[in-house]
């Protein structure tokens, strides 16, 4: 076998194995987890795996067209997933009279331990949010305190009329009752009932639904928080060895986020089960909202987006990634609407506050068009 042989036969080996792996990452929002493990992890990858099965196809139109079909073909069977990752060209429509705005964002417990190094960074958040016209705030990582060494976020909130009637819900109290770590919704129309759906709160985990009286009708808002894979503790030790080219120490970090991410992908599979049997259970059409710590690829995000809207798909543009911290470009935040309702526009804030965008939508009462 020449060269120029050799180099075609290993190209297209590694077009092959893109090629799977695409199929794989854009299959796993059908398989749990805990049933069957592997596509999880291919699904987390999913967006990198489509560019470069893109990249693959240019390239075979280039040297071997016949060969782009391979591309073609698992492209377009993935397409219903590149389209919860990727969107252009929508356009925001007038929202009428019985339009609101819901508002998603992990606030990092108001840089409470000063991750970013700034101590103005938990004023500058709470200056954000005075600035937003928001109807309804859901506030995942929320912390509020009663001690004077800390701060007390939510009469700063209420303060700022972010909102006037609250929901909130702790997974962590300390210093004798005085700090809480928990979600929150904040709400400027009446709240009509506050309920908590009990999940494994080992990790901080919290889900809780809220019903507000928008106008004259009722809607049910969840706010959610699921598992977490805690990364971000690793960055540190990842960084060290990767400088110090420590192939030992590397092994060991892939090995513990192998682990971290497999527990993640079955808790969260678990939790979006629960919380899905509240959702089918309404009485109101729901709005769901939250840090899913899961892609659009993910089997949780199908178990709570099943019958649902996603904001982002109807009206949001560009990549739409929410998240970042140690790995960018994630979507993990959402907004998902009833389809009893009509989503008029959507927004990734260009906001940097956190370690996630903030996230909003217009959301009308009225049904949508066909």
């Amino acid at each position: 076998m020449n060269g120029r042989s050799l180099l075609k036969s290993t190209l297209l080996t590694l077009n092959l194995i893109f090629a799977v792996a695409l199929l794989l990452s854009s299959s796993a929002h059908l398989v749990d987890p805990n049933t069957f493990l592997f596509p999880a992890f291919f699904g987390l990858a999913f967006l990198p795996i489509f560019l470069l099965n893109v990249v693959l196809l240019l390239g075979w139109l280039m040297l071997k067209p016949k060969f782009a079909l391979i591309n073609v073909s698992v492209i377009a069977l993935s397409w219903s997933t590149v389209a919860k990752h990727l969107q252009f060209f929508n356009e925001s429509t007038e929202p009428d009279s019985a339009s609101f705005e819901v508002m998603s964002f992990n606030v990092r417990l108001f840089d409470l331990y000063n991750w970013k190094g700034n101590e103005s960074t938990r004023n500058e958040i709470l200056d954000y949010l005075s600035e937003t016209k928001s109807d309804v705030h859901c506030f995942q990582e929320f912390f509020n305190s009663n001690k004077n060494s800390y701060f007390n976020t939510l009469d700063t909130l209420l303060d700022h009329e972010v909102g006037t009637e609250v929901h909130e819900e702790f997974t962590a109290i300390l210093h004798e009752g005085m700090s809480k770590f928990g979600i929150a919704t904040l709400s400027k129309a009446p709240i009509l009932h506050r309920e908590r759906i009990h999940l494994d709160t080992a990790m901080n985990n919290i889900a809780i639904f809220t019903d507000i009286l928008i106008g004259k009708d009722t809607l049910r808002f969840f706010n959610i928080h699921l598992a977490s894979v805690h990364l971000s503790g690793l960055e540190k030790d990842i960084n060290k060895h990767l400088e110090t080219n420590d192939q030992e120490g590397q092994l060991k970090d892939l090995q513990i986020i192998s682990q971290r991410l497999a527990t993640g992908f079955k808790r969260r599979a678990k939790q979006a089960k629960v919380i899905r049997e509240a959702i089918d259970a309404s009485p109101h059409p729901v709005i769901v909202t939250g840090d899913f710590n899961d892609t659009p690829a993910s089997f949780a995000y199908n178990i709570l987006s099943e019958g649902l809207q996603d904001a982002y798909v109807l009206q949001g543009n560009g990549v739409g990634s929410t998240y970042i911290g140690l790995y960018p470009m994630l979507r993990i935040d959402f907004i998902l609407v009833d389809p009893r309702l009509t989503v008029n526009a959507f927004s990734t804030e260009k906001v940097t506050l956190s370690d996630h965008r903030p996230i909003r939508a217009t959301i009308s009462l009225t049904k949508p068009s066909a």
